[in-house]
């Protein structure tokens, strides 16, 4: 594939790139952009390739996984917005946000507290905080940051979370640690190598507080919300459907509980089993227990809601989709070889760790999954690592900071469509918005990975 292709494994990928920001459509530009991976792989035969890899998406387990996921959350979230539940705590969250500040914040603390997994942080706390950012003029696109920014960053940095086990696997896979070793003390000594998760968790509160300016589409959401002529395009409004209180009772029906009991069990389940299918399910059946009762639904309306949560995620769904058709095409091509062959030459000494960095981060960039990633470059940075005796915890926390950049950058990653979803935003628009100060972190970290490859 190599001698073949080359360079042009990474022309579909700058095209996409390039449609996307003259477009501004995202569906659309990576359809383009599929077709052509495939064209280059298949030649006249490209349709049928298209088709077997999304059969084989369809095969695998990741992206039904996500499908699962993403319906049940849509059906939770809008089943406690018609209970009244995010409702009430929206009113119980008011008493206490007083200005555009103190709701950015309350944001930041929530995704703080949320750390369990990315999929509840980043499809929960915008519905439930949107409203009371809306209240004092915050652009739904820097909300939509805030909550991308405290999602996988907060997951990365905790020992407790499906993140920290599957990089846990390979840093037994690359000999790291011992098949004996223990996680929690294992996972830990790579916590304060995770330069990049740190600083955007930083950066996002910095930004919440004031302390750093607002610059690019920031700048210019907010003069559009003060001047009133902040909305979506056309193109975007067609693909976005503004979200609104579905709740159809009295403001006093609206009763804290309804919310709570929900997401604490949930929440609960999930720290005791470890298995987020199993306890999105439980918080649905902790509704469908609370609200049928009491009467605050009748089970035909249960039922409505839940679908129509479900129906909500199709757009994201699709564009995931589209992504892992994509990808896995360009690896077909010979993508994430390619790349690899270009930098392993320059991975010596103490540049591995930095070089390990911007390389993963730019692949996860370019739309590669993060997991995937990780399990391309470590057998190639570690046994490097280990070689040039550079700490290999320090090259673990490298490629831990290029995975999460990738999922905070990235226009179509899961992260950001997640985000978007949640804040009713189209994902180019959150994207666009945060990545001045995604470029900032990532250059900040690429410095301190050249400081300390060379110091450790």
């Amino acid at each position: 594939m190599l001698e073949t292709y080359g360079f042009l494994t990474v022309v579909p990928l700058l095209i996409m790139l390039l449609l996307v920001i003259i477009t501004n459509k995202v569906f659309e530009s990576i359809l383009i952009s599929t077709m052509l991976v495939y064209i280059l792989n298949d030649g006249i035969h490209f349709i049928t390739g298209f088709t077997d890899s999304v059969y084989e998406v369809f095969a695998e387990g990741t992206y039904p996984w996500i499908l699962l996921m993403l319906t049940l959350f849509g059906a939770l979230i809008n089943v406690l917005m018609a209970s009244g539940g995010i409702s009430a705590f929206k009113a119980f969250a008011t008493r206490y946000i007083k200005s555009e500040r103190s709701s950015l914040v309350f944001t930041w603390i929530l995704g703080m507290v949320l750390f369990i997994d990315d999929y509840i942080n980043n499809l929960g706390i915008g519905p439930t905080v949107r409203e009371i950012t809306d209240k004092y003029k915050v652009p739904r696109e820097q909300l939509g940051f805030a909550v991308c920014c405290t999602g996988t960053p907060v997951c990365a940095m905790v020992p407790l979370t499906a993140f920290a086990v599957f990089v846990f696997g390979v840093m037994q896979d690359s000999g790291i640690s011992g098949a004996d070793a223990g996680m929690l003390s294992e996972y830990i000594k790579v916590i304060p190598f995770m330069f990049y998760p740190m600083i955007i968790i930083l950066v996002s509160l910095l930004l919440a507080v004031g302390v750093l300016p607002r610059v690019g589409p920031f700048k210019r959401y907010y003069r559009e919300l003060k001047e009133g002529s902040y909305s979506l395009s056309d193109s975007e409004a067609a693909s976005m459907e503004e979200a609104e209180d579905i709740f159809e009772g009295k403001p006093e029906d609206a009763k804290l509980l309804d919310f709570a009991l929900p997401v604490v069990l949930l929440v609960g389940v999930m720290l005791a089993t470890s298995d987020l299918v199993l306890s999105v399910i439980i918080g649905l059946a902790a509704a469908f227990a609370l609200y049928i009762p009491r009467k605050k639904m009748s089970v035909t309306k249960y039922f409505e809601h839940f679908f129509s949560g479900v129906n909500d995620m199709v757009y994201i769904l699709i564009i995931v989709l589209m992504t892992f058709v994509f990808v896995r095409g360009l690896n077909a091509i010979g993508f994430s070889e390619y790349v690899i062959e270009m930098i392993s030459p320059v991975l010596s000494g103490g540049a591995i760790p930095v070089l390990t960095f911007v390389t993963v981060g730019v692949i996860a960039f370019l739309g590669v999954d993060y997991w995937a990633v990780m399990l391309l470059i470590a057998p190639v940075s570690i046994p490097l690592a280990l070689q040039f005796g550079v700490c290999a915890y320090l090259t673990v926390g490298a490629f831990v900071s290029g995975s999460v950049f990738g999922g905070t950058a990235c226009f179509f990653a899961e992260q950001i469509l997640m985000c978007s979803q949640a804040v009713q935003r189209p994902p180019l628009r959150v994207a666009l918005g945060g990545l001045p100060y995604s470029i900032f972190a990532f250059a900040l970290t690429a410095v301190l990975y050249l400081v300390t490859g060379f110091a450790l």
